[in-house]
């Protein structure tokens, strides 16, 4: 995969970046249930348990992807944050390159993926490479914990699986794969004749979910406040909502 033009950076606040959603997270996708039954498989016993801690209590202080390199940094019983690094990349086996961008040619893969829907094609297509798609190649950690992966990786697993429950392209974007220089030439779609279908009326937003857009987009990437996003926007959306019908 080519760099990425803009490395994902979250810089240190007060808080750590904080688990919204891990008692959902397997009922949501079914790449979502395969990332935990990666982490389930690493054998961990009860650094597991506490790497799910570390996650939602925000331990996870800063967090950088950039190409297929994941680094880190989880606050532990020491003063300092131990550096932890993850490595995702996985080249094709020799002989058995361009399954992956096959089946991405696909327009109808193409299309799912672009919504953040991972065809399951897409994962038997990198099987045919011989790769995984979710597990990573190597974890590092600082910390003296001589049982490795640790914690502190586990509690970075747990934040990158909330992400990728949500953005499922991000697997590919760590597994080094250019998706989206694989994917068909969009098609040219003529506008509408009749433009009245597109207008909207203030009724047409109307519904008992105070924060409809919130609920549909579900938790926002690497939340840092001590509350749960929807939750904490809620009451604003409350307030927002009765003005933006008016002005409607």
């Amino acid at each position: 995969m080519s760099s990425k033009k803009h490395p994902l950076r979250i810089t240190r606040t007060a808080h750590g970046i904080r688990a919204q959603n891990l008692r959902t997270l397997v009922k949501r996708a079914w790449w979502a249930r395969r990332w935990i039954a990666m982490l389930e498989g690493m054998r961990l016993g009860p650094r597991l348990g506490r790497g799910r801690q570390y996650a939602l209590s925000g331990q996870v202080v800063d967090l950088c992807l950039e190409g297929t390199q994941v680094t880190a940094h989880v606050q532990g019983s020491r003063p300092e944050p131990y550096l932890v690094k993850l490595d995702f990349s996985s080249p094709p086996a020799p002989g058995t390159e361009g399954a992956v961008s096959a089946a991405l040619g696909n327009p109808l893969a193409s299309a799912r993926l672009l919504t953040d829907d991972l065809p399951l094609e897409i994962e038997e297509a990198c099987s045919l490479e011989g790769r995984s798609l979710f597990a990573p190649g190597k974890t590092w950690c600082g910390c003296p914990d001589w049982r490795k992966p640790c914690k502190h990786v586990a509690a970075v697993l747990f934040i990158l699986g909330e992400e990728i429950a949500r953005k499922p392209s991000l697997l590919l974007d760590l597994k080094g794969i250019d998706w989206e220089a694989a994917l068909p030439p969009p098609e040219s779609v003529a506008p509408p004749e009749d433009f009245s279908a597109l207008r909207l009326s203030a009724a047409s937003f109307a519904s008992d979910d105070p924060a409809p857009l919130l609920t549909r987009l579900g938790p926002v990437p690497f939340w840092r406040g001590t509350a749960k996003c929807v939750d904490a926007l809620e009451k604003i959306y409350r307030r927002v909502r009765p003005v933006a019908e008016r002005l409607a």
